[in-house]
């Protein structure tokens, strides 16, 4: 594939994404995920995007779509990534605002969001699960391996660093990004 066909298939594949994407970027990083998956990002990739995401601002789709596009593509595939998955919420955002006041109390408007954001917390689930089981476990370690094997499966250093950040961060209020770069740190060090 030339690299112009690369980033032209970048730039739809996010545009489907920003399309057919609902309930904010967590939502979207299950398809984002799936979509992905033939450009050979791995779930750790993602995983690293989510980290990384904590010290980077912007909204979580378009960092994964500029992610997704460098790794792939390298500077112009970021750039088409990036404008495929803004250029819908561009669009449609402009689209709701102008006919807004006259859908607000619309009956089927209403039913169809509210069938949406349960499925949104679906995508969200699936997405934290998939991060968590690649985050946790050992390198190698498959996911039927928790059910035969859990002792074998988890690295420990790696769950108590969750737990010592989730309180941290719950409790003390200690700022995440403090948090993600010192996990970082740890990792580094022991892994």
């Amino acid at each position: 594939m030339t690299f112009l066909l690369s980033c032209l298939d970048l730039f739809f594949t996010f545009l489907k994404i920003g399309i057919l994407g609902f309930g904010g970027g967590y939502a979207m990083m299950s398809m984002i995920m799936m979509e992905c998956e033939k450009y050979s990002i791995t779930t750790a990739q993602f995983a690293d995007l989510n980290a990384l995401d904590m010290v980077v601002p912007g909204p979580i789709a378009i960092n994964a779509a500029t992610y997704v596009g460098y790794l792939h593509s390298g500077f112009w595939g970021a750039f088409a990534a990036t404008i495929g998955v803004s250029l819908p919420s561009f669009l449609i955002v402009s689209l709701v605002l102008h006919f807004i006041s006259k859908y607000r109390e619309n009956t089927i408007m209403n039913g169809a969001m509210s069938g949406i954001k349960p499925a949104a917390v679906g995508l969200i689930a699936v997405v934290a699960l998939k991060i968590a089981f690649e985050v946790l476990s050992k390198p190698g370690a498959d996911a039927m391996s928790v059910f035969t094997d859990p002792m074998g499966t988890i690295s420990f250093l790696m769950v108590a660093v969750f737990f010592v950040t989730a309180v941290a961060n719950i409790r003390f209020k200690v700022n995440p990004i403090l948090l993600t770069v010192l996990a970082g740190v740890v990792g580094a060090i022991l892994s």
